[in-house]
């Protein structure tokens, strides 16, 4: 093969004004990198302008060589733009196998359980992967969420907390389709290995989101989970913070007051009986658990122990010794 590769190379570079054993040893020669460099091909790079990039970042030894050499072996269109790792002491010939391969870098992100919608967006934003306002067109794009099944209030609660991979190419639209992907799989496999429920999907998203938000452990959430079922079945509000501040959206400082529990969105469960009327973050799959297979208990109230951890209480008045033991004496 190599003697094939030589005759060639001595053919076509006689004609070119080349010498065939200068290219074959150019083609063979290793980079004296003494580490992997990360070499991005523009979209649209013609075969002098891959050959310019290599040279400059000093993979390559000479541009004019490396034409040529694709020439011969029939490359001129075949290199493929991405973001590619060139390991060190690679030839010539293993970078053109790389850039023919289209095998290009993989970056991760990580969407935390319980990031609401304009988290992800930030998130996304500081990775270069979305520009906000494209982000935000897309969560309002009626024909996008129709055919994503997605409420028309946006993609919020659906966009499914885990981690993913990327290229410098991964647009916006691409990543938030993985994530609805992602959603949609965890959706089968959570429903399918759950009892039957006469909440659909949407509303056991809601609910879970705000068992997300509320939890401070995940052994804790079914417990919630039937605090919110039991206040639910018996028509009493959820009166849940986190729903509150979700409502305030950017007017909340940090510090819920009373008369934020008086604000009169929909999605104040201190106000309005029932489900919000869809989740306030993005839950994970321990929360979406917890709905469908929620602890068999009588418990209507729950206050936190400032530990991580709760105290469920089944009466009101159970409830507000409670509040007295782990809330008012703390901030006194």
């Amino acid at each position: 093969m190599r003697r094939l590769l030589l005759a060639a190379i001595v053919i076509i570079t006689l004609i070119l004004g080349l010498g065939g054993a200068d290219l074959y040893n150019f083609a063979h020669r290793e980079n004296r990198q003494s580490v992997a460099k990360i070499v991005t091909i523009a979209n649209g790079s013609t075969l002098k302008n891959i050959a310019a990039t290599l040279e400059r970042q000093g993979v390559i030894s000479s541009r004019r060589r490396f034409v040529i050499l694709n020439r011969l072996l029939g490359n001129s269109a075949g290199l493929k733009a991405g973001e590619y790792r060139i390991p060190p002491t690679t030839t010539p010939l293993e970078i053109i196998a790389i850039l023919k391969s289209g095998v290009v870098v993989e970056r991760r992100l990580s969407i935390p359980e319980g990031f609401t919608q304009k988290q992800i967006r930030a998130r996304l934003a500081a990775r270069k992967i979305c520009k906000p306002e494209r982000f935000d067109q897309l969560c309002r794009d009626t024909a996008w969420l129709h055919q994503w099944r997605l409420p028309a209030s946006g993609p919020e609660g659906y966009l499914f907390p885990s981690t993913y991979s990327f290229t410098r190419t991964t647009t916006c639209r691409q990543f938030l389709e993985k994530m609805l992907t992602t959603g949609n799989r965890k959706w089968r496999e959570i429903s399918s290995a759950s009892p039957p429920s006469a909440l659909t999907r949407h509303q056991v998203l809601t609910l879970a989101s705000i068992i997300q938000k509320e939890a401070g452990n995940d052994d804790e959430m079914p417990l919630i989970a039937s605090v919110f079922l039991n206040r639910l079945e018996k028509g009493m509000r959820l009166a849940s913070d986190p729903t509150t501040i979700y409502a305030l959206g950017d007017d909340f400082d940090g510090n819920l007051r009373r008369r934020d529990l008086k604000n009169p969105s929909p999605y104040n469960t201190y106000q309005h009986k029932g489900l919000p009327p869809g989740p306030i973050c993005n839950p994970g799959a321990s929360a979406i658990r917890a709905v469908l297979n929620p602890a068999r208990t009588d418990y209507l109230y729950f206050v936190s122990r400032n530990n991580g951890r709760h105290q469920f209480s089944r009466t009101f008045k159970e409830h507000n010794r409670a509040v007295r033991k782990y809330q008012l004496k703390q901030k006194r």
